[in-house]
């Protein structure tokens, strides 16, 4: 997969709380955001089962994804299963068709309903 296709395939699964999303993801792979660093695959399983539990997130595109050759970025907003909403920014580091790195950043302000 090109690494674009990578990260649309990351926000169906999302939508869909498929847990085969932490296949996109290297065994080694790095997941970044809020001041918290998770390593490897099976951590960040650990952590998708957490969120989609929590949260039930369905992120839904704030505009095209912008794409520099293995990086990808996307801006998001995630919609929670308490109504609330996330302004957020990920940006995807694709290696051989797989997540290597994926940083996420939250908007301070709330989002646009």
């Amino acid at each position: 997969m090109t690494p674009e296709q990578v990260a649309e395939t990351y926000f169906s699964r999302m939508r869909a709380h498929d847990m085969s999303v932490v296949d996109l993801f290297h065994e080694d792979a790095v997941l970044l955001g809020l001041g918290m660093r998770v390593s490897g695959r099976q951590a960040i399983r650990e952590f998708y089962a957490k969120a989609i539990e929590a949260g039930g997130p369905q992120p839904r595109s704030a505009g095209p994804l912008m794409t520099d050759g293995r990086r990808v970025a996307a801006e998001v907003y995630i919609d929670l299963s308490n109504g609330s909403i996330v302004h957020a920014v990920d940006i995807f580091h694709v290696e051989d068709g797989r997540i290597r790195m994926l940083n996420y950043f939250i908007a301070d302000e709330p989002a646009a309903q």
